[in-house]
């Protein structure tokens, strides 16, 4: 698992919903979330350390406010809906956001005519999403397709939108007791496999295509969408 959040950090962050939904087989949900989180916090740091500099910042600044709001209202769902019938919405919304795939030269040009309201919405949208099953990957990569972005910008700038996510709902999720103490000493030992992953997950990022790079993004983007569905049922 360790090894998985680092490869997801360094290489492939569609996978990340799949390393939710896994965690969350184990672990009660909001258990899982807090588990989930501080693996995804360890590996934010080594991600960023890669990919800082490939981030579009202009676009990331543009979506801050969006995400901020998207998150608050998460907090709230958070603490009044079975997360379990949420988990589900989130992979059925998923699995309609890749069936779109065929519509993207069209999205693209709505996206470049209203940049304002897809950005608002894709904004809102992942901070939402992340905050009740740390599971806005499939969101934001489909918006990040959209925009046409080369593999490394894709990286860079998701790097810094879910750092940026993942640390603005540290308030929430201590306020609503996710994190569990006795799960820290385990994670904090397999950090340095996050970090091995990273590595990895970099390497493989060079390797790919960009063909097979947004191939696979649309694929793991499915499959995570599945796995939320089985996983919430």
């Amino acid at each position: 698992m360790a090894l998985c959040t680092g490869f997801i950090k360094g290489g492939m962050p569609a996978l990340g919903p799949l390393l939710s939904a896994t965690v969350a087989l184990w672990f009660p949900s909001r258990e899982a979330l807090g588990i989930t989180l501080t693996l995804f916090l360890i590996g934010d740091s080594a991600a960023v350390y890669l990919y800082w500099r490939l981030a579009n910042w202009r676009e990331l600044s543009r979506m801050l406010v969006p995400l901020i709001v998207g998150i608050a209202i998460g907090g709230l769902v958070l603490r009044g809906l079975d997360n379990h019938a949420l988990g589900l919405v989130i992979g059925i919304f998923v699995l309609l956001l890749v069936g779109l795939e065929p519509l993207r030269p069209r999205l693209t040009r709505w996206a470049l005519a209203n940049p304002q309201v897809a950005r608002t919405s894709s904004g809102m949208l992942a901070g939402l999403a992340t905050t009740i099953s740390n599971s806005a990957g499939p969101i934001l990569n489909i918006y990040f397709l959209v925009l046409n972005l080369d593999k490394r910008t894709f990286i860079g700038t998701a790097t810094m939108f879910f750092a940026f996510a993942n640390l603005a709902k540290l308030p929430i999720f201590i306020g609503q007791d996710v994190f569990h103490g006795h799960n820290f000493p385990s994670l904090l030992l397999v950090a340095p496999l996050i970090y091995l992953g990273a590595f990895a997950g970099k390497i493989f990022l060079e390797w790919i295509s960009q063909l097979w790079f947004n191939r696979a993004v649309l694929i793991l983007t499915a499959v995570a969408g599945v796995t939320l569905i089985i996983n919430n049922i």
